[in-house]
């Protein structure tokens, strides 16, 4: 396999820590508590997010918030 070619997991995750990214970057000028009010997060889950800590989320929460920031 060529080097040029990601595999499956490889462009996911890609993909993901891209939307995270944004997600992050959205999230710098809100209302933390009241955007993990408004998708039924908790308040500690979205601060983490936002700062670059703890594990990774799940797609889930990664849904939620997208779905909340970018529609």
């Amino acid at each position: 396999m060529s080097e040029l070619v990601k595999k499956p997991a490889e462009a996911i995750r890609e993909t993901v820590d891209t939307q995270l990214e944004r997600i992050r970057e959205a999230l710098g000028d809100r209302n933390l508590a009241k955007v993990a009010l408004a998708i039924g997060l908790h308040e500690n889950t979205v601060r983490n997010i936002a700062n670059g800590r703890g594990d990774m989320p799940t797609l889930a929460t990664i849904e939620k918030l997208g779905d909340y920031l970018f529609n």
